[in-house]
């Protein structure tokens, strides 16, 4: 055996020193520099790593082979990183380039990503990393990274996720450091299109990188590797990525889309027809990832920033089928950062703006753009989501690069506006929105050709559509078509023949709006004033979510509060007594002023004198604010969890008690109530949610005309949990609860005793703590509508009882009062203030953002998802409707346009019974605001929704009582057969009373 045993030993050679003669090298091998030795981790095995030949070296890589066999085998640093370097670098190997797809290339890729990054990304310097990227920012390279992630963080590795912790960071920040910047998309079509020179071999990689580029495969493997390491508690030792949001990768992809356009590539016309057409291609993809507002923001703000005719060869390069949706998604997007309501004071210079940006998309193919922009405008359920600002630079982009598309445009909207089912059954929004559209393109085709014009005022669709618009049930249907008809004799019609209605509707300033719209005439700007209208916007946005703390110092104070203005001058000491040196105080004051006092009883235990030892008791105690800046000051600290609790508890009544002294309430009430929709409970305050619906209700009703519209459109906008919407939701029916006078029966709005002015009552604190009051935990908006519920459904079942026991009759008894004695304890009702706003400041606000959610988000909008939310919506409507009563302005319009909401609800009615509840709550509630006189015109008018509703309700209260509509739930079950009865007796009673008066006509 000792024969067999052969000595080895590792010669370092020195210059100048000979080796040692008693042993011969069989090999030699260049040493590991000390920092890898020393790391441990460039020189560990590695798996399926090859064996490097005996006389290999770095000089000896003259081939792909070569690279290939050293990074299979334990190189070390320099190695590695020569080796990288003529991987990277395209005329090293002849004939071989990484970006080229092969098999090679493949398995040189995979041996980069699966063996030495993991062992070598946290030993090299940034310098040496951007080889390594360089190496992998191809598709092949791209491709093997998103694997990779996804096996260190799929199923496999379930059970051992902590152990791939470390490959998981590593491999996400391999991958920010490969999508990084705005050229990789251009790094890899040219480097494609000088790799591989075969048309069709390119057009495949080309399709491929459009396919993995433009799905969601990026997104999902970077945020499964992030899952992954939060499931493993080790979440918190990176920071997220930003290729896991959705928003942010489509703004990126946008950008590196924006820089494949343009005049400033060096590129052979033919190898840049190509690079476009895939960057065409990449937008139809990414507009289906749907994050479509912030692909085409990424898109537009790169290319004006590049500052070249790239922007006007984005839609040349779209393939003719995704044109119109390009269109559609860039005009949202437009609506999105110019809504109508924000931006009036800008229209000047915001409508030029944005027909800069249409007409440069427009400008190769405006033919073609002409008449996608035609058919936009023209449609009613796209145009009502887009704001009046794009509407109007539609029109005029329109008469400036198809000004033949004009009279096609003006015939569609008025064939639209005049078409008797539109105008019955469309909602309002719509017919506004395509009114605007009409006066606005008349206008234009006015003044380019008069008698088109002419010709189609005097046409019988136009007559009869005028006639078909007065003769409408829809208040605002009628107003609409005396408002168009109007405006069109104003621009055809001498002075003396114009038409004129003479009602008091026509002299309002909305009336005069509409009808300077056949005037507006916008100019057309540049792109740079989009790009600074833009800039501008983004600031705007900015500023409002993240508000600047002030700069100033905190203000002095005296005894705890803040003092402005000018310091006071110091008082001067005073040295002697003045006056008399004794005084007598005589007290006068009878005891028998306080006989009429109620004494409290001792109670048990006080909370002031819980604390034994004196020096635990913090005497520096927050002061409640006397403010609605100090306030709003206390509601955002989120370190003084005294402070937060004490702004909370007295946000409510100071509110209230602000609301009627000075405008210091209204001054804040957007910027508050801002606040309070954004609030979260740090510090988990009791009755958190409550509190924070009591100073909401508070603000709303501040101010009602201006804060009820505002959170109504509010509840509907994006960033919004599902929590907050309903709170939102909350406070817009309790508040209009309030306003008709029905404060002292919800949980939420009590009278508060100390709020007008002071009492003998001790404070709500000490009065709790002395009296044991209870404290009720139920939830407002549902005691509201179960008590509304009761009101409704108790009538008409002692109706049935008396019914049932007629043959008893005889030994009923029934108890009669005096007239006086009625008239003694009658009390005067409070005056309903909501009968006046409730339709123009919550029911069209509500119901129109509604359409509008749905219109743009179907089926994916949270109202249509989350079915608490839709029940929430509707219940806040019931309440509000029942609260208004009969009174209400336009009430036969309201009751018409909700009847036909509750209608569109039945397929969702009949998968939740939650939602069902709602809808025949919502339905009873409707029923019975209208009195008799409405009752009947509604059953002449609305006949048809009522036999809709009557036999689908039929049906629900059958299944109801078959146990076919809920499993398990008796109670549920009795609750939506009674609510389903009493819609089918308030139906039947309206039908009654109508063939009553109808028969009681013709007998006489």
């Amino acid at each position: 055996m000792d024969a067999f045993v052969t000595a080895v030993k590792t010669v370092r050679q020195t210059p100048g020193v000979d080796a040692e003669t008693s042993l011969s090298p069989i090999q030699t091998r260049k040493a590991k520099p000390v920092r890898d030795v020393e790391e441990g981790k460039a020189t560990r095995a590695l798996p399926g790593a090859g064996t490097l030949s005996p006389t290999a070296t770095v000089k000896d890589a003259v081939s792909p082979e070569d690279a290939l066999r050293i990074l299979r085998s334990q190189p070390d640093t320099e190695t590695l990183l020569a080796t990288l370097r003529k991987l990277a670098s395209p005329n090293v190997f002849p004939a071989f380039h990484l970006a080229a797809p092969g098999t090679l290339q493949a398995q040189i890729l995979n041996s980069i990503v699966s063996h030495i990054v993991p062992a070598f990304w946290p030993i090299l310097h940034e310098d040496e990393k951007v080889v390594a990227v360089r190496c992998v920012r191809n598709i092949t390279g791209i491709n093997a990274l998103l694997a990779k992630l996804h096996t260190v963080s799929g199923l496999a590795v379930k059970g051992n996720r902590a152990e791939f912790a470390e490959q998981r960071g590593i491999f996400i920040s391999v991958t920010n450091e490969v999508f990084s910047g705005n050229t990789l998309l251009l790094d890899l079509l040219v480097e494609l299109d000088g790799a591989v020179k075969d048309k069709t071999r390119r057009n495949l990689a080309q399709k491929e990188m459009i396919g993995l580029l433009g799905s969601g495969k990026v997104i999902s493997s970077v945020a499964g590797a992030e899952d992954a390491a939060r499931d493993a508690n080790q979440g918190g030792r990176q920071s997220a990525s930003w290729l896991a949001a959705g928003s942010e990768y489509n703004k990126w992809l946008g950008r590196n889309i924006a820089t494949l356009f343009g005049s400033n590539h060096d590129l052979l016309i033919e190898s840049y027809e190509g690079i476009s057409a895939t960057g065409g291609h990449l937008i139809v993809r990414g507009l289906s990832m749907g994050y479509q507002s912030h692909l085409i923001k990424g898109l537009v703000s790169e290319s004006l920033s590049r500052r070249d005719d790239g922007i006007e060869e984005l839609i040349e390069h779209i393939p003719h089928y995704a044109k119109k949706q390009f269109l559609e998604q860039t005009l949202r997007w437009l609506s999105q950062i110019c809504p109508s309501s924000e931006m009036a004071e800008y229209t000047g210079e915001v409508v030029p703006s944005l027909a800069a940006l249409l007409k440069g998309l427009s400008k190769h193919d405006p033919a073609i753009c002409g008449q996608h922009i035609r058919a936009i405008c023209g449609d009613p359920v796209f145009i009502v989501g887009l704001s009046y600002f794009v509407r109007r630079a539609c029109i005029a982009v329109l008469s400036d690069v198809a000004p033949d598309e004009l009279q096609s445009l003006f015939e569609t909207t008025m064939t639209t506006f005049s078409d008797r089912i539109f105008i019955h059954h469309s909602p309002v929004l719509q017919q506004e929105s395509i009114a605007q559209t009409l006066l606005l393109t008349a206008g234009y085709l006015h003044r380019a050709n008069p008698v088109a014009v002419l010709i189609i005022a005097r046409s019988s669709g136009h007559m009869q559509g005028t006639s078909s618009r007065l003769d409408a049930s829809g208040q605002r249907a009628r107003w609409l078509g005396m408002v168009v008809a109007t405006a069109i004799s104003g621009l055809v019609d001498r002075d003396g023949s114009r038409m004129n209605f003479g009602v008091d509707e026509m002299r309002t300033e909305e009336a005069s709006w509409y009808l300077r719209l056949v005037k507006v005439e916008d100019r057309i700007g540049t792109l740079s004033d989009f790009q600074v209208m833009l800039v501008r916007r983004e600031r705007d946005l900015e500023a409002a979510q993240n508000p600047l703390p002030s700069l100033a110092g905190p203000p002095h104070q005296l005894a705890g509060k803040p003092v402005f203005g000018p310091p006071r001058p110091p008082t001067p000491a005073q040295t002697e007594v003045i006056g008399e040196k004794v005084t007598e105080i005589l007290d006068d004051i009878s005891d028998e002023e306080d006989d009429d006092l109620k004494s409290y009883a001792k109670p048990d235990s006080d909370a002031e004198d819980s604390d034994e030892d004196a020096t635990l008791v913090n005497r520096n105690k927050a002061r409640p604010p006397v403010y609605v800046r100090d306030l709003m000051s206390m509601l955002r600290d989120d370190k003084a969890p005294d402070r937060f609790e004490l702004g909370m508890k007295h946000a409510a009544p100071l509110i209230r008690r602000k609301t009627n002294f000075g405008r210091e309430v209204k001054d804040h009430a957007e910027e508050l109530m801002g606040l309070l929709c954004n609030l979260q409970d740090p510090f988990d305050t009791d009755q958190f949610e409550e509190l924070k619906l009591r100073a909401m209700i508070a603000i709303l009703l501040s101010d009602m005309d201006e804060m009820g519209p505002w959170l109504s459109r509010h509840a509907f906008v994006e960033g919004y949990s599902i929590a907050q919407r309903c709170i939102m939701l909350s406070a817009v029916g309790l508040g209009g609860r309030e306003l008709a006078g029905f404060e002292n029966e919800d949980e939420l709005n009590p009278a508060l005793p100390n709020t007008d002015f002071p009492s003998k009552r001790l404070p709500a604190r000490l009065h709790a703590t002395y009296s044991n009051a209870p404290v009720s935990s139920v939830k407002p908006l549902d005691r509201a509508s179960s008590k509304i519920q009761n009101q409704l459904i108790q009538p008409l079942a002692l109706q049935a009882a008396d019914h049932s026991t007629a043959h008893l009759n005889a030994v009923k008894v029934r108890t009669f009062s005096s007239r006086m004695a009625v008239e003694r304890t009658k009390r005067k009702p409070a005056p309903n203030q909501l009968a006046k706003t409730f339709g123009q400041s919550f029911y069209f606000p509500l119901t129109n953002r509604y359409q509008q959610e749905l219109a743009a988000y179907g089926s994916r909008s949270v109202f249509a998802s989350a079915p608490v939310v839709l029940v929430t919506f509707l219940k806040t409507l019931a309440l509000l409707f029942h609260a208004s009563g009969p009174a209400t302005l336009g009430l036969p319009e309201l009751t018409a346009e909700f009847w036909d909401l509750l209608l569109s609800l039945r397929v969702q009615a009949g998968s939740n019974v939650a939602i069902l509840e709602a809808v025949l709550f919502a339905a009873l509630t409707v029923l019975d605001v209208n009195t008799a006189d409405q009752k009947r015109s509604l059953a002449q008018e609305e006949g048809k929704r009522m036999v809709e509703m009557q036999q689908w309700v039929q049906v629900v209260f059958e299944r109801a009582g078959g146990g076919e509509l809920i499993s398990g739930g008796s109670q549920e079950e009795a609750k939506i057969r009674t609510l389903a009865a009493g819609v089918l007796v308030k139906i039947g009673e309206m039908v009654e009373q109508y063939q009553k008066a109808m028969f009681g006509s013709v007998e006489r």
